[in-house]
Formats: C-alpha cells, structure tokens, sequence
C-alpha cells in the first residue's frame, strides 16, 4: 500500500522532517503533555507534532496513531467507532501500563490535511503502529506499521490483543461496564410476561387464524435469517461508500455487513416466500388455463429473478464461489 510504503521508509521519513522544517530530538515528554490535555489520554496531534516525535524510528518509545476525520461534515461513521475502540484501550493503558513505553494518539484531517495529501491517504480511519527504535523495547524492525481494522479490532478487548501481541506487552482496556443493556433485558423479559399474561387471560388465540400465525412466523424467520441479530450486536453503519465516493450497499466479505444489507436481503426473500405461496395455493385455483399459465410464469420468473440475486448477492460476499444463475 502507498501509506505503508511511504512511512515504512526511511528516507520518506527524512523528508518529512526536511520538508516541514522540524528538527531537534523527538521529545515523549511533548507527547505526554498532550495525553493529560485528553480525558480519554489520546494525544491529539499537529503535522509538527506527528513528523518530529512520532516518525522517526530512533524514538524510545511506540506510539500507536489513528488517521482519522471525526467531524460530523465528514459523516464518517468508522472513524467514529474506531475512535470509541481506541479511547478505550488508551485509558486502559493510562490506567494500568508504563506511560514511557507506549503513547496513543490521533491525527485528524482537519489537523494534518497537507500532510494527508502528501502521504497520499486515500481512506480513512487508519490505525497506525511506531514501533520504539531504541531503548529497552526496541524492536528489531522498527518501521512503522498500520493494523488491519477487522471487525475483532474494532472492539476494545480485540484491539488490545492485537496490540499485545504486536508490541511485546500485555494491554487492557478500560470498558466501563453497560448497565443499560441488563436494565433493558429486564425489561423486556417483564414485558414480554405481562404480555404473554395478558394474551392467555384475554385473547382467544385460536380465534387469530392460522393465516395470521403463519404471516407471523414467516416475518420472524425472515428476520432472523436476514442477520437483523448481527447487526444488533455488532451496531454496523447503514450503509458505506466506495473509493471513488459512490454508495455501498453490500461489504464483500462474509465476515462484515451493513445494516442496509439485512433489509435488502430480507425483501429479497420475502419476494421468493411471498412467490412460492402463490404458486402453491392461489395459481392452481385459477379457472381458465391461460390466466393460470400466465399468472404461473410470472411468478416462477420473479421467484428465478430474486433467487438469482440473492445468489449474486452470496458471489460478491463469498468471492470465488463459482456458482451463478441468472444473474453475476
């Protein structure tokens, strides 16, 4: 990659240093000062403070640095996750690590635009690692490196083993514990028993038709089929945006997704459902022969168009899967 390739050098980072005229010793106790300034202990950096204490490889200590643009004009809901993930681990650190080893940090676009366009970063957020060069946890490869951000590293507990594992160091994160989600579960259980109470004291169930219990039953396993729980557990942003700033509806990868993903695949499927109801139990009691092969192949097309596009839709999530029907 371009960012790795240009930090990953020593010459590049010679020019940076040339290039914004910075010189003199990098300097922890900078960095330090801008770690008490953020309640979370994430330095926020300028473009001075980035080239002179966190680029050179002769530095005793690591920094780890997300590349970021956090504004809400920019509408970047990565960067803010990765943003919450990464406060997380740096007050974890603050809490229970050695402050001289390890510094995190952030660099915003609106703080580093020039340097952005001259590293040529294309995509944000990035997280980045400088590793220490000197000292005693120096590393013999001290060129800097930048974490592939995966859905196990957007948690706190997930970011820090990676880290862990990249720095030589064990790190925990500081995860305050939710007690709105065990209040809300409660809640809902005690709702759902009143509920249920209720139907069972009031309500002839028998009487709602089997129509209705089946119109229900299919909704909820559309539901569930759709990844309606992943994205309830993950919290995934609706929809992203492509390189060239076009939208994405679909990630293509099987192990990521977007929100807007499970309503598109769970119409998708209820299109097919809704087909093959007809098909069974409404087409075959059309009395004239033509409007009941009409009304037949209509609707085995449109189960074939939407079959195929969920098909098309596993292609781009599986790539490789050499399997098609209708549709790429």
């Amino acid at each position: 990659m371009r960012l790795l390739a240009a930090l990953g050098a020593l010459s590049f980072a010679g020019q940076l240093l040339l290039s914004y005229g910075v010189v003199g010793a990098q300097s922890l106790s900078e960095l330090q000062t801008l770690v008490k300034k953020d309640s979370d202990s994430l330095a926020r950096l300028d473009i001075d403070a980035f080239v002179k204490n966190v680029v050179p490889e002769s530095k005793n200590y690591a920094v780890v640095v997300q590349l970021t643009a956090l504004s809400p004009k920019y509408k970047c809901e990565p960067c803010v996750k990765l943003d919450k993930t990464l406060r997380a681990v740096a007050r974890g650190w603050n809490r229970h690590g050695d402050k001289d080893r390890i510094i995190f940090a952030s660099m915003d676009v609106d703080d580093g635009e020039e340097l952005f366009h001259k590293m040529k970063i294309e995509q944000i957020p990035r997280l980045m690692v400088f590793p220490a060069g000197a000292g005693p946890h120096a590393l013999a490869n001290a060129s800097p490196r930048e974490m592939t951000i995966k859905e196990e590293t957007m948690t706190p507990v997930g970011m820090s083993a990676k880290l862990s594992t990249l720095l030589g160091v064990e790190i925990k994160p500081d995860v305050p514990v939710d007690y709105s989600k065990y209040l809300k579960s409660i809640l809902a259980v005690q709702a759902a028993g009143v509920g249920a109470y209720l139907a069972y004291k009031f309500v002839n169930l028998r009487m709602l038709g089997r129509n209705l219990w089946a119109i229900a039953t299919i909704m909820f396993v559309l539901l569930m089929t759709s990844g309606f729980m992943w994205n309830k557990i993950n919290d995934p942003p609706y929809m992203g945006q492509t390189k060239s700033g076009e939208v994405a509806l679909f990630v293509p990868t099987n192990s990521q997704q977007f929100a807007v993903e499970t309503q598109i695949v769970a119409v998708t499927y209820a299109v097919c459902a809704l087909c093959i109801v007809i098909l069974v139990k409404h087409a075959p009691k059309i009395q004239g022969a033509d409007q009941r092969t009409f009304v037949t192949l209509v609707f085995v097309l449109v189960l074939m168009l939407m079959f195929s596009y969920l098909n098309s839709v596993f292609r781009l999530k599986m790539p490789g899967y050499p399997f098609k029907l209708l549709l790429e």
